[in-house]
């Protein structure tokens, strides 16, 4: 049987997730491109190019998993990895700025041209909110993102750190790729 390759894109903003994710779930040792981060961005590193990591998800498909930046500079990496995609992923980082815009970006990038991509936003860091009524209120914004892009997508919590909660994006992937006759059944919201 001939092997299959699909490809993931993994993009969001600067300490999302995206390198910690590839690294929790391939199966090969991922190849990083951070470097020392010349400003004050929250963490010592930062992703400069393109992470990989791979996953088989059966004997014959192998997932490529590739890492963003998600600053609007890199996007001649988007453009290096959009043909072709299995499905994007757009990591959204919980904290007290969280950066919206950013995620219009993506979206705009991503889907000016093709409407049909799958699509999950992770939700990362939500330990860090001081309350449910903060999520909801990034929940909302990203709804509004959504919306003003006429997309729909699931919106989960995700610890880029668990190989459970990481897996079952891809999951989510899948059932989005497989529709059952009721999207909006398989929608999950927090």
């Amino acid at each position: 049987m001939e092997m299959i390759y699909q490809k993931l894109a993994v993009v969001g903003e600067v300490g999302a997730g995206k390198t910690q994710f590839i690294h929790t779930i391939s199966e090969i040792s991922p190849f990083a491109t951070e470097a020392k981060s010349s400003v004050d961005i929250g963490k010592e590193y930062t992703t400069v190019g393109i992470d990989y990591g791979r996953l088989m998800l059966a004997d014959h498909i192998a997932l490529g998993i590739y890492g963003l930046p998600g600053q609007q500079r890199f996007q001649m990496l988007w453009e290096m990895v959009r043909r072709g995609l299995w499905g994007l992923l757009v990591l959204v980082r919980f904290n007290d700025d969280a950066k919206i815009h950013v995620l219009h970006e993506i979206l705009d990038y991503f889907f000016a041209t093709k409407k049909d991509l799958p699509l999950v936003i992770g939700l990362t860091h939500c330990d860090e909110a001081a309350s449910d009524d903060d999520i909801n209120l990034l929940l909302d914004s990203i709804q509004y993102t959504l919306d003003d892009h006429q997309l729909q997508a699931p919106v989960v919590p995700v610890d880029p750190r668990d190989v459970e909660s990481s897996l079952m994006l891809l999951s989510l992937f899948d059932s989005l790729q497989n529709p059952a006759e009721d999207f909006e059944e398989k929608l999950h919201v927090i």
